[in-house]
């Protein structure tokens, strides 16, 4: 795109024209996969990972198999803001040797469409970069996560806390409820113990960093989304 198609569209979109440079010089692979569906790896390579609308639309896709002979769900799935070329879908937890392979792979089996992204993006890339920079990744977020994995981890992370005392010594009862709503899905940590608000409110807020290893934000409404959301709660009795 030449520096004159630059300038109009920040002049269209209102964002600056370092915004516009940014997105219009991503690689397919990361306007394929915006805002956070890629990982980088060592070596110089790539892992794909869903993003929000991937796994919504994985989730259309496999609805449809489930209703073979139904009307193509496309439409829909864009009218819902759920609509990722299934090919793409596909390569979820894909390693590909580098970022050009991963580029050219991409646009091989949906090129159309990753252009048409581009030029959404670019409609509104500073509201773009700001959602890429509400997103983040814990060191082992990449760790396959079940319920009770993440029990485990959630109930080893009380037990060091007390003992290093960042938490009040008290009784702390740990249930992990899986969170399938939109999107990739998350869990939710639930912990019951009878403390004081604030006290409770401390106890969140170092539970909550000590999953950073293990959790992931991604970006969803304008605002930040951890996969793992921690609740402190004062028993019922």
């Amino acid at each position: 795109m030449g520096p004159l198609a630059l300038r109009l569209l920040g002049r269209v979109s209102g964002a600056t024209p370092d915004a516009v440079r940014a997105v219009a010089s991503l690689p397919p692979y990361q306007v394929a996969l915006w805002p956070d569906g890629w990982e980088h790896l060592p070596g110089g390579g790539i892992l794909v990972r869903d993003t929000d609308t991937m796994a919504e639309a994985r989730r259309w896709y496999e609805l449809a198999e489930r209703n073979r002979g139904a009307a193509p769900m496309d439409r829909a799935m864009g009218l819902h803001g759920a609509f990722v070329p299934r090919a793409l879908v596909s390569l979820s937890r894909h390693r590909f040797a580098s970022e050009q392979a991963a580029s050219v792979a991409m646009l091989l089996v949906a090129g159309s469409w990753i252009r048409q992204r581009r030029d959404q993006l670019l409609r509104s890339p500073g509201r773009a970069l700001r959602e890429r920079a509400l997103t983040w990744s814990g060191s082992r977020n990449g760790e396959p996560l079940d319920g009770p994995s993440v029990q485990a981890v959630l109930s080893e992370l009380v037990a060091l806390c007390v003992a290093e005392r960042l938490i009040p010594n008290a009784d702390y009862r740990v249930r992990v409820l899986r969170d399938n709503g939109f999107g990739v899905g998350g869990f939710r940590c639930i912990v019951e113990v009878r403390l004081e608000s604030y006290a409770c409110r401390r106890v969140m807020d170092v539970l909550a960093a000590g999953l950073v290893p293990w959790n992931r934000v991604m970006a969803r409404d304008g605002r930040p989304h951890p996969l793992i959301g921690v609740e402190i709660r004062r028993p019922a009795r």
